[in-house]
């Protein structure tokens, strides 16, 4: 009653040590909050706040002299406590690297007692906290004396309870961790007693130092504050010999990177700074600030449990990068290692691009390639061998040749030269070996032998290369067929150039007369048609000439080919053979004729069909159906375009076919030579009486197109709408020198670079045929004299001034018209032909 009449406040000198322990607290909250980023740091700043509400609350308990603020701030102390268990607990499984434990049910359950503390505290009956109490005056300071009440007992042996499972959780993580975390756990360890003794010795009602009243457990817990807070933040992997890192962690030259699982950097060495371009380590960096790829590099090793990979930068290094997650060594901690392989990477990146090129061109040769070592074993062999045998490559690889691959007479020789492998006597250089394949087949090989020996003369490896002679025989009965073709087609050849030779001395007479006709003006008719066969005759010539040479090409292609295909060709089935059979005929009935853009839109379509099918090697496949006019009947062949040995032999069979077909080629020219005479007759007197046929129109410009395909290759792009116009009268030798007269006029005007369009079309009795050229046009000043004879703007000796005149006569003839339109970059000349049925 003494104490409670003096003012609401009275000092003690004891006051100091919860006050001191709340300094404590705070600096400890304080340092946790900017270590924030750190594992363990949310559940430390909650520890730091409940022993701050603890002394807070037990600083004013001594400091007030009221019996009602001294009962409140008793009760506001259990709120400092109940926090502290709850966060200490689960600091401990953080530590202990046992976080697989912290979830929200074990929250939950923690948590129960601490709640349900607090709601009996504050709004439960008082006798379950304090049954009786009193106040001491016997101590410098009015002291709250009860006896506990049954929550209070709960309440205390929950709190013992929770520090002794903190204590054998920190046991089992000394235990079981090693290095650094083992020390943290040991840290701790001893961190955690000073709270849990002092809690005991509350609870007991007996303290041995200071003052028999006075609680001890805030003062004891500031200080393990300070213990948690150094193993924490502040005793770091890495800095635990502060000597051994700057002379062994600084000195590796692999660039190093210590990270928490929130990506923040805890550490790096001096090369991982280099790396970074930074000069020191910020306390919250993180590696994706600087290196974006890595970070996500990193990433992607967590997410997919890898331990290696390999990083390359923009700047064309290679890094080897090793990540050790946590889970691996069971802490919270990534360390990612990076070592700079660029060298390496380098150099194996072009071994590895050797040694496939060598492989590739091993395997892409019909001829049988194999390695032997000085037992006799294979080491070595590329595609071809394996396909004449049948075996697979583990069956083969490693295994003795001739125990192997041989029958029992060849065996036994074979076997013999091996056994006397360390003599000096070299190895045969050739031989002849019959095989045996997988499915107890022979195979008539001829072989050519390398050895390597070593500095003693022992034999060391041999190199064999070979061909398979199997079916040799019949090869050399189809070379025989072949040869007589080319005698053949040398003799056609022999024909063309007498009648060529015959032509260009008549055109050189026909020349010398239209010169003299040109001096008399009463022979002006001879000389125009001097002119104009000077004009068309050199047509034909070149086409015949251009299939001579094809022909020719085509005959080289075969003979050098021969050889190296005889085993492809032996081996070919009689269906493969069938399919080749009807291949070339095809070929040689095919009216398919593709130029331009038609030949592109055709090439596309099929390479994509072709992909689509699976055909080997789809882009030259459909080049040369393309090519050789059996573009829409590809799918006939799909049996051996799919078959890797009767693929091969694709260009052989197409270069004979070649040469078939320049010999029609040859025949058309002949054709189209022997009618110049008409193109005479027509010239000079266009009042036949040859009567009108049926023709087609598409037919008819095609074959002009044909003719002068190799002049179109190499500069002029020419496209056709021909497919509208149905068939009709008319007469279609004369309108081959027409289309002939305006397509050479297009050419010659774009200098042999540009391109045509023709196009047809069906206008109510008409047919309009138009040929646009994008040449330079046709001067204002003589559109008027374009069709008269003898009249020309090309140089002298290059035109006659005789082609468009012709080509009226023809228009005229079928009773059509025939105009144009021009300006500088398009011309167009337009042909109507009466539509007679």
């Amino acid at each position: 009653m003494e104490v409670q009449s003096l003012s609401w406040f009275k000092w003690t000198s004891y006051a100091i040590l919860p006050l001191f322990s709340l300094l404590l607290s705070i600096l400890t909250f304080r340092l946790g909050f900017k270590n924030r980023q750190t594992s363990g740091a949310p559940e430390f700043i909650l520890v730091c706040l409940g022993i701050a509400l603890y002394s807070f609350g037990y600083f004013w308990e001594i400091v007030s002299t009221r019996p009602e603020s001294i009962i409140f701030w008793d009760n506001f102390q259990f709120i400092g406590p109940d926090l502290l268990i709850v966060s200490l607990f689960f600091l401990c499984l953080r530590v202990s690297n046992l976080s697989k434990f912290i979830h929200p049910v074990s929250i939950l359950l923690l948590s129960f007692i601490p709640i349900t503390t607090e709601f009996v505290v504050w709004f439960g009956q008082e006798e379950l906290i304090r049954p009786s109490l009193r106040f001491d005056t016997s101590a410098p300071w009015l002291a709250l004396i009860y006896e506990y009440g049954p929550w209070m007992q709960i309440y205390v042996i929950n709190s013992i309870s929770v520090f002794s499972i903190c204590i054998i959780i920190l046991l089992y993580g000394i235990w079981t961790q090693r290095a650094f975390h083992r020390i943290r756990c040991l840290v701790f360890l001893i961190g955690i007693c000073l709270p849990f003794g002092s809690q005991i010795m509350t609870a007991g009602g007996f303290i041995p130092f200071i003052h028999p009243k006075l609680d001890i457990f805030p003062l004891a817990a500031g200080f393990a504050l300070l213990i948690w807070m150094y193993g924490l933040f502040y005793f770091r992997i890495l800095n635990l010999i502060p000597l051994a890192r700057n002379q062994v962690f600084e000195y590796i030259q692999d660039a190093v990177f210590v990270m928490n699982s929130s990506g923040f950097l805890l550490d790096c060495n001096v090369s991982a700074l280099n790396l970074l371009g930074i000069a020191r380590l910020r306390q919250d960096s993180k590696l994706s600030d600087f290196l974006p790829d890595l970070d996500a590099l990193v990433e992607e090793c967590n997410i997919h449990k890898k331990a290696n990979t390999e990083w390359k930068t923009n700047n064309g290094k290679y890094y080897d990068v090793s990540v050790r997650s946590q889970k691996a060594e069971g802490s919270q901690f990534k360390i990612v290692v990076l070592r700079d392989v660029t060298q390496r990477a380098i150099s194996e990146r072009k071994l590895s691009e050797r040694r496939d090129i060598l492989q590739s061109i091993l395997d892409s040769t019909s001829i049988l390639f194999l390695v032997l070592d000085g037992d006799g074993k294979l080491i070595l062999l590329n595609r071809a061998c394996l396909q004449t045998t049948g075996f697979d490559l583990m069956e083969l690889e490693g295994r003795v040749f001739w125990e192997t691959e041989l029958f029992a007479d060849e065996k036994n020789a074979i076997a013999k030269v091996f056994e006397h492998r360390f003599a000096k006597k070299k190895f045969p250089k050739h031989t002849s070996v019959l095989l045996r394949t997988k499915d107890g087949k022979s195979r008539r090989t001829l072989w050519e032998h390398k050895e390597v020996r070593d500095r003693n003369g022992h034999l060391q490896y041999v190199i064999s290369t070979g061909t398979d002679a199997t079916g040799l025989e019949e090869a050399e009965f189809r070379i025989l067929t072949l040869q007589r073709a080319n005698h053949e087609i040398l003799a056609q050849k022999a024909i063309i150039e007498s009648q060529k030779s015959d032509l260009e001395d008549a055109l050189q007479n026909l020349t010398r007369t239209q010169a003299k006709l040109i001096q008399a003006s009463k022979l002006a008719d001879l000389g125009q048609l001097a002119a104009g066969i000077a004009h068309e005759i050199n047509n034909p010539i070149g086409a015949i000439q251009a299939a001579g040479f094809n022909i020719l090409s085509y005959l080289e292609k075969v003979r050098k080919e021969l050889r190296s295909i005889l085993p492809l060709l032996s081996s070919l089935s009689d269906e493969d053979w069938n399919s080749y059979n009807e291949l070339i005929s095809l070929g040689l009935s095919s009216k398919e004729i593709l130029i331009g853009l038609e030949r592109r839109r055709v090439l596309a379509e099929i390479k994509t069909e072709m992909k689509s099918a699976n055909i080997l090697f789809p882009e030259e496949t459909a080049e040369y159906f393309v090519d050789y006019g059996i573009a829409s009947s590809w799918k006939n062949f799909e049996s051996i375009l799919k078959n890797q040995n009767a693929r091969e032999l694709l260009p052989f069979f197409l270069n004979l076919l070649g040469p078939e077909q320049c010999v029609d080629t040859i025949k058309t020219a002949v054709d189209r030579s022997a009618k110049i005479v008409y193109a005479l007759r027509s010239f000079a007197h266009f009042e036949s009486s040859h009567k009108k046929r049926k023709f087609s129109l598409k037919e008819n410009i095609d074959t002009v197109l044909t003719l002068y395909q190799n002049l179109f290759k190499h500069g002029v792009e020419v496209s056709t709408n021909l497919d509208g116009v149905p068939e009709f009268f008319g007469f279609p030798d004369d309108l081959m020198h027409l289309w002939t007269n305006l397509i050479m006029n297009s050419v010659q005007a774009m200098s042999y670079k540009g391109s045509i369009g023709i196009s047809a079309s069906l206008q109510g009795n008409e047919v309009i045929v138009s040929i646009q050229d994008k040449g330079p046009g046709i001067p204002a000043e003589v559109k008027d004299q374009v069709f008269d004879a003898f009249f020309t703007t090309k140089p002298l000796g290059e035109g006659s001034g005789l082609g468009l005149d012709i080509a009226k006569r023809i228009v005229e003839k079928h009773k059509g018209r025939i105009w144009f339109d021009s300006s500088p970059g398009n011309t167009i000349f337009y042909v109507g032909l009466p539509f007679e049925v």
